[in-house]
């Protein structure tokens, strides 16, 4: 089964010393080393690592009331933050929930014969969600990766995580995932 990695977020916008709708400040280093580490394995077993950021259009006037405009195009915020490795350049950039609200970027599942998508980053209530549950209904086997992501606080990453899996999606923690890679 072909399986993808996809990076969600890790914008300036949200984890970084300005961010305008910041995730709970204690999540963000654990989430990032747990990141990066997956990020490191997937590179290493020639699994695809796709980032993803949201790039906000300016005349997006709710999205960006509601996110204090933390992510406008172009704009600092929307940028992919320093701490997070990049292996490559492939990133498409979402102004919906969902990554799979970019086309382009379901062409490039579909194009790689992706079945499995593995989803870190932020916000589990939120885009993560959103993400998981638009690509189950688009047929792909799911997992998220429990201390991968993040959110504003403890309570809603728990609440997201149990609603996932619930839902059918795997949630799983890194050190599991990672053994995977073992197998």
């Amino acid at each position: 089964m072909s399986i993808a990695l996809l990076v969600l977020d890790i914008q300036k916008g949200f984890i970084g010393d300005k961010a305008r709708m910041p995730v709970a400040k204690h999540q963000i280093e654990p989430m990032l080393e747990r990141v990066n580490e997956i990020v490191e394995k997937a590179d290493s077993q020639d699994i695809p690592v796709v980032y993803i950021g949201n790039e906000y259009e300016s005349n997006q006037f709710i999205v960006n009331f509601l996110t204090k405009n933390s992510a406008l195009k172009g704009s600092e915020g929307a940028e992919l933050d320093d701490r997070l490795l990049r292996v490559n350049d492939l990133y498409f950039s979402k102004n919906k929930g969902s990554a799979l609200s970019n086309l382009e970027l379901v062409s490039y599942l579909i194009s790689n014969e992706i079945k499995h998508i593995v989803i870190v980053g932020l916000f589990t209530e939120a885009c993560v969600a959103s993400t998981a549950l638009d690509s189950i209904r688009r047929n792909f086997t799911v997992t998220v990766v429990r201390d991968a992501v993040a959110s504003s606080n403890d309570a809603k990453r728990e609440k997201a995580l149990k609603f996932l899996n619930n839902k059918g999606i795997t949630v799983m923690d890194s050190t599991k995932f990672i053994e995977l890679f073992r197998q």
